[in-house]
């Protein structure tokens, strides 16, 4: 069992009590806090290992409560959780001395590596203090002992560069020589400005060479991949420099996320901003009677209007769904169940359509079929999203083919195999990938006035994902789509 105390700072209790339930079924010891004040206060009686704290608190922001926490001498390792993750907060963060930033929502196993991480850091700085009293040696002394320390830092997820006063590199962890292209061999003892001269790293050389500053915060793009380097300088006790740490960490999935966010924004502003400014016109030429006083020439506005309010509907129920499949576990409400009735409910739903339209139906869902694991909504949501998406988007007098069948994995274990195709419009080549994106629509005259806000699929593959299953697709333009949900048998 792991061990370690862990302060909760959040206003939200049941965050809070999400938190302490994971982490106490781990071994942890937990307290928790809902402001500032009472965290103060939590500090004030005893230290802990490990501090989470909310970025928005009712009386204070997080970063002010981490500065009266260092005034007041608290050693703990701090963690930022926020659902406002940008990269101007992750920076103000680490520049007060935040040692990780977690954004929010996040998984279980995120919150746990994370502590374990902070916890993993806390005792190497504490052993690397203690040898560094006991022994007021350089960083190259310091490296050379066979200690906790260095294995430590080895199995760190950030990469660590450590120089000596000289400016060689003395200990260099295996996530740093990986993003040198170096074995460890070739990079102990080795200048450091000559290793990181050759590569991404160069923008470093600089702040790195001047050891005045006790830290150094810097954003660093490698690759697709962008970090947050940190560089402190380590010194003895009568304050001369004794070289200086590097620290690469990773900020590509905090980056992403509020790219997402911006995205997210503006996306549901105009999806929400034109049918609510549909059926405000209309209001307002009902209002002022514009077509005159008889009530016929304003039923096609109304019935347009009506269908926005659908559209607006279903958005608002795609939404709720996105949220209960990202505040849910993946075992929450599983059960055994059958495929063929779902399929018969969602053909149900839409038969009316078909027949409008003239699209015929074929179904081979034989009844005896092995049962899926996964929840009921789950199944039913997949099931109609998918027979929905295959009438919505085929042509009048095309026909819709639902089958199911048992099929051989990879390993020794069976799938079974739900195949919705249709003969409509198909999807391009290059937008494969991309239709799975929440809010993505294929921008073609042809779907110019069909309804949707191109959520349903995302929410298919996520449910299916969770479910330990794939979603596939074949598709060609003009031609027909068909959408594969495998799910474990």
């Amino acid at each position: 069992m792991a061990t370690g105390s862990i302060l909760i700072v959040d206003d939200e209790y049941g965050v809070r009590s999400g938190i302490r339930t994971i982490l106490e079924m781990d071994g942890y010891n937990v307290e928790e806090a809902g402001d500032g004040a009472s965290a103060l206060a939590q500090l004030e009686r005893r230290d802990f290992d490990v501090a989470l704290l909310d970025y928005r608190l009712p009386d204070i922001d997080g970063l002010s409560l981490l500065q009266s926490m260092r005034e007041r001498g608290c050693e703990s390792m701090v963690c930022m959780i926020t659902a406002y993750a940008n990269i101007d907060t992750a920076v103000a963060a680490t520049r007060q001395g935040v040692d990780f930033f977690l954004p929010k929502p996040f998984t279980p196993d995120d919150l746990l590596g994370v502590v374990e991480t902070l916890l993993r850091h806390r005792r190497a700085r504490h052993d690397a203090e203690r040898l560094r009293r006991e022994n007021e040696a350089s960083l190259l002394a310091l490296a050379e002992e066979k200690t906790q320390t260095h294995s430590l830092v080895a199995s760190l997820r950030d990469a660590v560069l450590v120089v000596n006063r000289e400016g060689d590199v003395v200990l260099a962890n295996r996530a740093m020589t990986e993003l040198l292209g170096r074995a460890e061999g070739e990079v102990l003892m080795r200048p450091a400005q000559e290793l990181l001269g050759e590569g991404a790293l160069a923008p470093l050389c600089e702040q790195l060479a001047a050891p005045a500053k006790d830290r150094t915060v810097k954003q660093l793009d490698i690759d697709e991949q962008s970090y947050m380097a940190s560089i402190v300088t380590f010194r003895a006790e009568d304050g001369a420099a004794l070289g200086r740490i590097l620290t690469l960490s990773d900020i590509s999935e905090v980056r992403r996320l509020a790219t997402e966010k911006s995205r997210f924004i503006r996306m549901m502003v105009h999806e929400l901003r034109s049918p609510l400014g549909s059926v405000k016109g209309v209001l307002e030429v009902l209002e002022d009677e514009s077509l005159g006083g008889e009530l016929a020439p304003y039923l096609p506005m109304v019935a347009r209007a009506d269908a926005r309010i659908d559209g607006l509907t279903g958005l608002i129920s795609d939404l709720l769904s996105l949220s209960r499949i990202e505040q849910t576990s993946k075992d929450d409400g599983v059960e055994l169940v059958a495929v063929a009735p779902f399929v018969d409910e969602a053909l149900d739903v839409q038969r009316e359509a078909m027949a409008t339209r003239g699209i015929g139906v074929q179904v081979d869902v034989p009844g005896d079929l092995p049962h899926v694991l996964m929840a009921i909504d789950d199944l039913r949501l997949v099931v109609s999203n998918l027979v929905g998406n295959a009438v919505k988007y085929n042509r009048d007098s095309g026909s819709v083919a639902v089958t199911a069948a048992v099929v051989k994995g990879a390993g020794d274990g069976d799938w079974l195999r739900l195949d919705v195709a249709d003969t409509g419009l198909g999807v391009k080549e290059e937008n494969l990938e991309r239709i799975f994106t929440e809010f993505f629509r294929e921008r073609r005259s042809e779907t110019r006035e069909l309804e949707g806000n191109g959520l349903g699929l995302a929410i298919v593959k996520r449910l299916v994902e969770r479910a330990g299953g794939r979603l596939e697709v074949r598709s060609v333009e003009g031609e027909g789509s068909t959408f594969s949900v495998l799910l474990p048998a």
